[in-house]
């Protein structure tokens, strides 16, 4: 009888500790997992408590096909004078070509993905699957994130209008384990309402947790659970700093956080497919327009053009004023230049969404190189009315800027976003007198085509392109900003340039019967300043 007492009493005393251990697991499975509705000062809590307790155990593994293909990478390609290596970083400029080939002896983490285990799609695409939502995964970067806390950035595509929050494993080294932090913000990238009928770009946010927080990851992996097999990995872009191109001195001032004149700006332009007809007089021209002005650099991304245009491009990536990428479409859009053209002729939802990733893409990608970036398409040339050159107009822009901030203080406004330039049309079937071009030879497009309209349209709220602070931006559409370092953003928060300042010419309308009135159109002149330039070095070009 007694016996039973204490078996009894045992049996009670288990259960007692199996219920404490289940509670426990219970506790430990949803700290995990943040839910949404928390609010925001007591979530970044929750997740910077995760990110201190959350690590990988890495178990190290010798694989003879990843020494096999360090090897590869090493080879010399000869034709090219370039290693696979080297090769690779320029086709495929996402992919952490040189921290894979950091791998030494074949040894590595077990949860880093070798290159044949990353989930390829349309050459430059990463799948990875949380629960069961497929997300395509383009390109990521690290964001010093001023006034905030660092943090990686990743862009895809999904078909999920509610994305899960998955994990990041921030790759710092390839024999030790990932660095493991939950995505906290998915930010929609696109003015179109979401819907499941086509691919939206999203941009996902992880951020550094505080151990680490000084350091600045090499790759990066999206996974579904803390610490399971990724299939993808990413090179982590950008930099803590800001590089000395940014400045017109050519280097970094004492205090860059204060306002500094002589900034150097830079042009994003849209992905090229010029396949069916050749662009590249107008290209050339563009470019030179550009260079004129004053712009430090152009990033262009490039799926399939026109022979005499890939010539062109060529001349300019090996001159170093143009920075190319290769670039496919996501599944199920298809990369064949034919239909492609079709596509962005009949699918124009799908197409300005697509676009929106690499407008993003290139600001990401380069806004430790320039401060402030715009993007124009190669129909698109400012006119700076009453500037110089570019730096001179940026110039007024931050000044007048800040003098404006300063007399509504005490309304609590922000510094801009960006500066809109408002469009103004030049007409493709508008000619100007011969005195009005003197010199100017007839194959020559922008410095020939002069007139505008006296009584131009109504514009819109569309009618503009943006130029960036990348000090606060950090997603976008192909007019404006959607999300920036203190979170979503909107047209609203830019400052619009008087067009009397300085507007964007538009060079691809049709003015018609509405042109052949009497003194219904006028002459611009601003171009003809970078006349003699611009022929000049244009010749140049179609010589070489």
């Amino acid at each position: 009888m007694i016996a039973f007492k204490y078996v009894k009493a045992i049996l009670v005393i288990a259960g007692f500790v199996v219920m404490f251990i289940l509670s426990c697991s219970w506790l430990i499975q949803t700290s995990f997992h943040v839910p949404y509705w928390t609010p925001e000062p007591e979530r970044q809590s929750i997740v910077d408590k995760m990110n201190d307790i959350q690590s990988c155990k890495c178990k190290i593994t010798k694989e003879g096909k990843r020494l096999q293909t360090v090897q590869q990478l090493d080879l010399i390609m000869s034709w090219l004078n370039l290693t696979t290596s080297e090769h690779l970083a320029r086709r495929h400029p996402n992919l952490p070509v040189d921290f894979l080939r950091s791998v030494t002896n074949g040894k590595a983490c077990h949860l880093l993905p070798s290159l044949f285990r990353i989930e390829w799609v349309n050459v430059l695409w990463q799948l990875t699957r949380l629960s069961n939502t497929d997300i395509l995964l383009y390109s990521a970067f690290y964001d010093p994130n001023p006034g905030g806390k660092p943090c990686v950035r990743l862009l895809g595509v999904t078909r999920s209008t509610k994305p899960p929050a998955g994990w990041c494993h921030l790759w710092f080294n390839t024999q030790q384990p990932p660095v493991v932090t939950r995505i906290t913000n998915t930010d929609y990238l696109d003015y179109q309402k979401k819907s499941s009928d086509h691919q939206m770009p999203f941009l996902f946010t992880c951020p550094l947790p505080s151990q680490v927080a000084h350091l600045q990851p090499a790759a990066v992996s999206l996974v579904h659970q803390p610490c399971e097999p990724a299939t993808t990995l990413l090179k982590v872009g950008g930099a803590k700093e800001r590089h000395t191109s940014a400045y017109l001195s050519g280097h970094t001032p004492v205090n860059p956080d204060k306002t500094v004149n002589g900034w150097v700006p830079a042009v994003c332009g849209p992905a090229l497919y010029y396949y069916h007809e050749d662009f590249s007089k107008r290209m050339v021209e563009w470019l030179e327009i550009l260079r004129a002005e004053g712009i430090g650099k152009v990033f262009l991304y490039v799926t399939d053009v026109h022979p005499n245009l890939e010539k062109v491009l060529k001349y300019y990536e090996d001159d170093g004023f143009v920075h190319l990428i290769n670039y496919y479409y996501p599944p199920p859009y298809i990369n064949e230049p034919s239909l492609r053209r079709l596509w962005t002729l009949v699918k124009r939802k799908e197409m300005f969404a697509q676009e929106n990733v690499y407008f993003t893409d290139c600001l990401l990608r380069h806004m430790h190189e320039y401060r402030f970036i715009a993007h124009y398409d190669p129909d698109e040339i400012p006119f700076l009315l009453q500037h110089n050159n570019y730096s001179h107009f940026l110039d007024y822009l931050i000044t007048s800027s800040e003098d404006e901030s300063r007399k509504k203080i005490k309304e609590n406004k922000k510094k801009p976003t960006g500066y809109r330039l408002q469009w103004k049309f030049f007409y493709n079937d508008l000619k100007p007198s011969q005195s009005e071009v003197t010199d100017v030879p007839e194959d020559f497009w922008y410095l020939r085509h002069t007139l505008t309209k006296v009584k131009d349209r109504n514009i819109n709220t569309g009618f503009y392109k943006t130029l960036y602070d990348m000090d606060t931006v950090r997603g976008v559409f192909s007019h404006g900003p959607l999300v920036c370092t203190t979170g979503l953003c909107s047209v609203k928060s830019l400052r619009s340039v008087a067009t009397n300042v300085a507007f964007l010419g538009h060079f691809n309308k049709v003015c018609g019967q509405q042109c052949q009135e009497a003194n219904s159109t006028k002459h611009e002149p601003f171009l003809q300043k970078y006349r003699k330039q611009v022929i000049e070095a244009v010749n140049k070009v179609l010589r070489s």
